[in-house]
């Protein structure tokens, strides 16, 4: 009896199905290596350059960029002695923007700022004929104008990005509970979770792997929590640093620390949700008393007013 030819069929289609998908999966494989590998020459170059992130690059045209360049070359050097300097400094750091020229193109936004806001208010009082007085005032305000706008918008862009990591933060100890649970290290937890959670587009990704190129380096697990801590400005961020390091010391398991200081984080998360929900009543008040309530006593008194002096008027 001989073998059914659609047997064969099937068993030749399986057995060539099964060597390509092997064939594909070493060769993903292989390439995910590679990539992996310069994604960490890439972060190490970054690191030993002190260009931290990519905020800092280019996207406008080339003409444009080479303006920019120039005119932060020229710039004399900030100082970062002063109360104003170091705020200026730490208000960068926590917005993302790191490394040594990142003062100084600051300098160079506020500078365009001052000169744009104090121009535009100047040309448009001339163009609509004010007087002189008023426009050296109007143009004065615009100054003071352009001097604080960019600060005001960095204090928004770090307090934002400090919200952004406090929200992801819980999920990333998750997945660093994972990884040190079922056997990986520590270190090599931070750059599993770190490269993950940076393919993703998380802000702690970058940060992450941050400190596993400055512990990979030579600085300590202590030293690169620390940086990662005034990195961010998180102070959730400054306590798990504090907790991880005192139980590299004395020796405890590091999975339970972290799923603690999860559950705490979500705790927290939980009640801010509910605070926050508390206030909306709060909040919704002054509209309703402003807006809402007007407009409904409106409706339910106007047709007995209209009534009212309809009446008198006739009887007049």
């Amino acid at each position: 009896m001989g073998a059914n030819p659609l047997l064969i069929d099937l068993a030749v289609f399986v057995a060539v199905l099964s060597a390509l998908l092997v064939a594909y999966a070493g060769y993903f494989a292989r390439a995910r290596a590679i990539d992996d590998r310069l994604a960490d020459i890439a972060i190490r170059a970054r690191l030993r350059s002190g260009v931290l992130t990519q905020a800092d690059t280019p996207t406008d045209s080339r003409m444009r960029s080479r303006l920019a360049q120039w005119t932060v070359n020229r710039l004399p050097a900030p100082s970062t002695t002063t109360a104003r300097g170091e705020r200026i400094v730490r208000m960068l750091g926590h917005a993302g923007y790191h490394g040594a020229e990142a003062i100084r193109r600051f300098n160079a936004i506020r500078l365009r700022a001052i000169a744009g806001g104090g121009g535009l208010v100047l040309l448009g009082g001339w163009m609509l004929g004010l007087p002189a007085p008023r426009i050296v005032l109007y143009g004065v305000a615009g100054v003071i104008a352009g001097n604080t706008a960019p600060v005001f918008i960095l204090g928004t862009l770090a307090t934002r990005r400090q919200r952004t990591i406090t929200r992801e933060l819980s999920d990333i100890l998750d997945l660093l509970v994972v990884c040190v649970e079922s056997g990986l290290g520590l270190f090599q937890a931070i750059r599993t979770v770190g490269r993950e959670a940076e393919q993703r587009g998380q802000v702690l990704g970058m940060e992450l792997l941050l400190v596993w190129a400055g512990i990979n380096s030579g600085s300590s697990l202590g030293q690169g929590l620390r940086a990662m801590g005034e990195r961010t400005g998180v102070n959730e961020i400054k306590s798990l640093a504090a907790i991880l390091i005192q139980s590299e010391k004395l020796g405890a398991q590091l999975g339970p620390a972290l799923r603690a200081v999860s559950d705490t984080l979500r705790g927290k998360r939980r009640l801010a949700a509910e605070e926050a929900a508390q206030k909306s009543t709060i909040k919704m008040l002054l509209p309703l008393v402003l807006f809402v309530l007007p407009a409904m006593m409106a409706m339910i008194l106007g047709p007995g007013v209209v009534r009212i002096f309809h009446t008198f008027h006739l009887k007049r």
